[in-house]
Order: C-alpha cells, then sequence, then structure tokens
C-alpha cells in the first residue's frame, strides 16, 4: 500500500491535536511531513521541532470550503440565502478566509465556468438548494441529473472532493448512487429526506466540528452528526455509487 503523504509535503492539520493546542489563533494549522512511517506522521511543530506520531487519517493535503448556492427565483431571499450565510459564517470560524469561498448561481452552465477555474482550491463542496431524489434544481434550465453534473462541471476536477448536498432528496439511490460513482466525488453526504433549513445548518457546523476541528475521519464525523440531528436518519453517507452510512 502507498503511502497517503510523504516527506515534504504539505498538509492543514486541526491544532487539537498539537501541543498547546488551545493557543494557536486558528482550528486548522498549515504545516509539513517531517517523517512517515506506516498509517502515521510527524509534522513540522511552530517551535521548529517534530511532532508526535500522528494517524495520517488526521492531516489533509488540501482544505478549503466552497458554498454553491443554486438559485430559484422564490425562496432565495426566504430560505437559501438565509442558509448560505450560517453555512458561510461556521465556515469562516473554521478556516482563514482565503480558504473559504461562497457563490450563487442559477445556472448549470455558472457553475461550470466558476468550477474550470476555480476548483484545485477547495476540497469540501457544500450544494444549497433545492433537489429531488433524481436531480437538483437550476432556475435556468430546470432540473440536472449527475450526468449534466458529470458532463458540465465536474470533468474538470483533478482530486476527488467531499460533496455536501443540503438539497432536500438528494441522499436516495437514483441521485446519490450516481453522483458519488462520479470521478471528482470522494464522498457524498446527502438528505435521504425533505429537510429545513436550521437542521440542514445544525448538520453541517457539527459534521465540521468532528471533521475539521477533531480530526475524525468522513464516516466517523458524519456517524457522530447524523445521530445529533433531529428526526430520523436524515442523512446518507455515499461513496463510489454505494451508501456507507
Amino acid at each position: 500500500m502507498s503511502q497517503k503523504f510523504i516527506e515534504g509535503d504539505t498538509v492543514y492539520i486541526p491544532s487539537s491535536l498539537l501541543p498547546d493546542g488551545d493557543s494557536y489563533s486558528t482550528s486548522i494549522y498549515k504545516t509539513s511531513v517531517t517523517q512517515t512511517k506506516a498509517k502515521s506522521v510527524k509534522v513540522l511543530l511552530r517551535d521548529g521541532s517534530n511532532s508526535d506520531w500522528i494517524a495520517s487519517s488526521k492531516p489533509h493535503k488540501n482544505l478549503g470550503i466552497a458554498i454553491i448556492t443554486i438559485g430559484d427565483f422564490s425562496t432565495e431571499e426566504t430560505l437559501l440565502n438565509p442558509l448560505a450565510k450560517s453555512i458561510l459564517q461556521f465556515s469562516r470560524l473554521l478556516l482563514d478566509d482565503g480558504s473559504v469561498t461562497s457563490i450563487r448561481i442559477r445556472a448549470i452552465g455558472e457553475l461550470g465556468a466558476w468550477w474550470a477555474i476555480n476548483q484545485s482550491a477547495y476540497s469540501h463542496i457544500i450544494f444549497i438548494g433545492h433537489g429531488s431524489q433524481n436531480d437538483i434544481f437550476f432556475a435556468y434550465g430546470g432540473p440536472r441529473t449527475p450526468i449534466d453534473f458529470q458532463r458540465r462541471v465536474l470533468s474538470a476536477a483533478q482530486t476527488k472532493k467531499t460533496f455536501i448536498s443540503l438539497c432536500c432528496e438528494t441522499g436516495k439511490n437514483s441521485f446519490a448512487s450516481a453522483f458519488s460513482a462520479i470521478p471528482a466525488c470522494g464522498h457524498l453526504i446527502a438528505p435521504f429526506h425533505s429537510i429545513h433549513g436550521a437542521a440542514a445548518s445544525q448538520f453541517f457546523q457539527t459534521y465540521m466540528c468532528w471533521h475539521l476541528l477533531y480530526g475524525k475521519t468522513t464516516k466517523v464525523a458524519f456517524n457522530k452528526a447524523a445521530s445529533t440531528v433531529p428526526g430520523t436518519d436524515i442523512f446518507r453517507l455515499w461513496k463510489d455509487g454505494a451508501k456507507i452510512a
């Protein structure tokens, strides 16, 4: 099995995992790998010394959050934009401003144009909009299926991303299985049912706390977050066309 990291790699690691983690000014510390073995790494600390061995599942090779609001003309001011603002402000508490962006679009062509230029900077992609078990709705062009996303947007991706869809029902098999099988998708997290905007915001915040602040894997962070959202089995986690949680 090949190593996830090699010596000299730039990584992002939760400050909470480092000595005196509470004294860091940011929740995520950018540093470099100094040693590797099996499934562990050592990283360079701010005083120039090496850290203790840290599980290689904890650091991230790239870290950035892109919040994409997909407009519908009718609920943007009352639902979509307020939800996007809550996700944006929370994300800015986790990462520096240069690692977080929020855009508003109404057509899949707009998303494709933005994606081709900017996607390499972001590891986590958040979709805010309206969905169904088959598609996500765009104000211009109407429903768009996973095939549309792969053909018009995601073919340009160089690395796999974690996609978090806050669009209703996109965690169901028809949409989620096909979308999570797209090569650009590392994981897809999406609601199985309709979901209230407040619950969607709560889930995102809880998931990112476990995943980024405490360095939990995608699956562990998902399970912890999913168990706290009001309701029953609202979210699903998909990878490579299969539901894994």
